[in-house]
């Protein structure tokens, strides 16, 4: 337990420099977007003399350098700033966003789990099979597919045709569980989908090479049963690369809840990093980015830990 302890504290130390570099690039590429944030704040029909008033109160007059010291002081206080567009904390704004891409992210990974998981083995155990082919077509076309044009299709599909889910909308959990479940389910279809090609691919890959060793053949000549050698022996040796991959993909995955959010209008992380882009809401911008900064580097933590729990031969 003591390693253990000292291993995560020494992980944790390091995410400290990552977050620093990574405050600088998003405050300096929030910078850079084109257009005045002075039109969220006043609207369009506001006087130049007004514009400059605003920009002195709100310090977007200030040097860089000023200015990202003063947002960085701010943030080690806990204190994201006030969004120049809605006039809510960002802080807030993100208490009540962030369960809603929590949930689809957390959807779409059982999801993908639960298809890609037994699709790679079953295509590893009988390689060069139909079932093989099948499995290898279906995992590049759902990788190759964009998010946005799954999701069109979905609706189109399952919304406008058949009528048996709704194309929009969100109802908290808390509210209506059965109503929340009926709405998350295309988003989470649509991520999940994609995920889950290329968790077939990294499991076949791992089952292909694990299958080969000959703790394997060993296995089978004491007389385990199949199952026992391809599950115990073979699944669970082939994990390590396959946890990795869904840590590596956590960005990814919030990257596609950036798409995702706005085709089914849902009031996520996502959505408000598209509204606060287009209207210039630099505080947003920024608590935003950062906070799906920390995510990744706290879920590549978590998938250290995995490893000992999934095998118990590393050793922190």
């Amino acid at each position: 337990m003591l390693k253990f302890l000292r291993f995560l504290a020494v992980r944790l130390a390091q995410m400290l420099p990552v977050l620093l570099l990574a405050s600088m690039i998003v405050f300096a590429l929030t910078n850079l977007l084109p257009g005045d944030p002075t039109y969220a704040i006043l609207g369009e029909n506001a006087g130049e003399a007004e514009r400059a008033a605003a920009r002195i109160r709100y310090g977007l007059d200030d040097p860089l350098p000023i200015q990202y010291l003063r947002w960085l002081t701010a943030i080690l206080s806990g204190d994201l700033g006030r969004s120049l567009y809605r006039g809510q904390y960002v802080l807030d704004m993100l208490v009540g966003r962030i369960p809603v891409t929590i949930q689809l992210c957390l959807m779409s990974i059982a999801l993908a789990m639960a298809i890609g998981i037994p699709a790679g083995v079953i295509a590893a155990k009988w390689r060069g099979s139909v079932a093989d082919t099948v499995v290898s077509v279906i995992s590049m076309a759902s990788v190759a597919m964009p998010y946005f044009w799954a999701a069109i299709l979905l609706i189109i599909t399952f919304s406008l045709h058949l009528g048996w889910l709704p194309s929009s909308g969100y109802v908290p959990f808390r509210e209506d569980p059965l109503r929340n479940l009926e709405l998350m389910l295309l988003p989470t279809v649509t991520i999940g989908t994609a995920f889950a090609g290329l968790i077939m691919r990294q499991v076949r890959g791992a089952m292909l090479e694990v299958l080969s060793f000959d703790y394997i053949r060993t296995a089978r000549a004491k007389g385990a049963s199949e199952a026992r050698v391809v599950i115990r022996h073979g699944l669970r040796n082939a994990l390590i690369p396959v946890i990795t991959v869904i840590g590596l993909q956590v960005g990814a995955l919030l990257g596609g809840a950036v798409v995702v959010e706005s085709v089914f209008s849902l009031p996520g992380l996502g959505s408000m990093m598209v509204e606060a882009i287009f209207s210039r809401d630099y505080p947003a911008i920024q608590g935003a980015v950062l906070f799906s900064v920390c995510c990744v580097l706290l879920v590549s933590v978590l998938v250290d830990v995995l490893y000992a729990v999934v095998d118990p031969r590393i050793e922190y």
